[in-house]
């Protein structure tokens, strides 16, 4: 009895497996099989997109290399033209210098000569003979004299006019300079955003320190000419430069530290403005993961300036800032547990000490 009691339990627990319908099984691995294919066109369909708008920009930026060449072959033949009226200044005023001195041998001969004629008249002179060889002597250095006169003149007048062309040459040379960064700046936009839809493709998780390396290698490769000058320059800025913004210190520059600490950070007021520290071009304002918006001010002779965790920026990339100017508003920096900035200083790529650059009145 036992045995088929055992079959019928055994019957009954696999009832329910056999009582379940086979079509909805189907059905629900049709709607996954469905669901997965949707996905999957979804995804296709993004990567189309995406290969269509990288192509785009990877056209755009090919012929903004294109122009920059022809406008920086320009800009170097009007720089030869400027070279070749320097050098003709040059000659020229070596001329006029050695017109001025036969000029003063002339006078410092003629002068005493005339001078004494005045006096004597035609004394000690004892024959025609005499009188004409003295008028002869002395039409010939007055004809000399007036002729490295004229020649002076001219000279001069050339003078004029080169240094006329030389100042056509700076305007046009500053022209070119400019027209070339314009197409630098359109350039610039066009790579950042090949690498954000690269970056989109690739879905990688980057570092700060990576995201900069790469940034900053995309504008060095531009080869920005700001013509800092003097002042300007900001090699001549060190222990000067205004602070960012001033307020409560929570991080110091510490690159040894674990991670390291390339910059400064600050405690700042709600929406506080952060400023400039030095003119310069903006190269970037845009987010970078982990550090919220980022502006990067371009300075000249590979310098760079970076504020980090800015709430807001209005700032366009090729804009050109003024010291102290506002680049944006402070926004949540978690170092400071609120509204903060992280601001770096970085030379040649590398981040340096701001404390070495940033006056000590803080």
């Amino acid at each position: 009895m036992r045995t088929p009691l055992a079959l019928v339990l055994l019957l009954c627990l696999a009832l329910p497996v056999w009582a379940q319908d086979p079509g909805s099984t189907l059905r629900q691995s049709e709607e996954q099989a469905a669901k997965t294919k949707e996905e999957v066109d979804r995804l296709a369909a993004r990567e189309r997109d995406l290969s269509g708008k990288i192509a785009a920009i990877e056209g755009r930026v090919r012929a903004a290399e294109k122009e920059i060449a022809e406008r920086e072959r320009r800009l170097e033949a009007v720089r030869a033209e400027e070279r070749k009226a320097q050098a003709e200044h040059d000659r020229l005023a070596a001329h006029k210098a050695a017109i001025v001195e036969d000029l003063r041998r002339l006078m410092q001969g003629l002068w005493p000569m005339h001078v004494k004629n005045l006096q004597n008249r035609f004394q000690g002179l004892s024959s025609w003979e005499a009188m004409d060889r003295r008028f002869t002597w002395m039409s010939h250095v007055y004809e000399a004299t007036r002729h490295k006169l004229d020649e002076a003149r001219q000279t001069q007048m050339r003078l004029d006019a080169n240094l006329e062309r030389q100042k056509r040459l700076a305007a046009e040379t500053q022209a070119q300079l400019n027209r070339v960064n314009q197409a630098k700046d359109v350039l610039l936009a066009e790579r950042l955003s090949l690498r954000h839809a690269l970056a989109q493709v690739r879905d990688e998780r980057r570092d700060l320190e990576s995201e900069l390396a790469d940034i900053l290698a995309t504008i060095k490769e531009l080869r920005y000419q700001v013509g800092a000058v003097g002042e300007r320059r900001m090699e001549a800025q060190r222990g000067r430069l205004p602070w960012p913004a001033k307020e409560r210190t929570v991080s110091v520059f510490n690159p040894s530290a674990t991670p390291p600490r390339n910059g400064l950070g600050l405690a700042l007021g709600q929406d506080a403005p952060v400023r400039a520290v030095f003119w310069g071009k903006v190269v970037h304002n845009d987010v970078l993961r982990g550090f919220g918006r980022v502006v990067i001010l371009f300075h000249g002779d590979d310098y760079y300036s970076l504020y980090a965790f800015l709430a807001e920026s209005d700032l366009r990339p090729g804009q050109e800032v003024e010291k102290d100017e506002v680049v944006g508003t402070a926004g949540f920096y978690p170092e400071a547990q609120g509204p903060g900035l992280y601001f770096e200083l970085r030379f040649h790529q590398k981040p340096i000490n701001p404390d070495a650059w940033l006056n000590a009145a803080h």
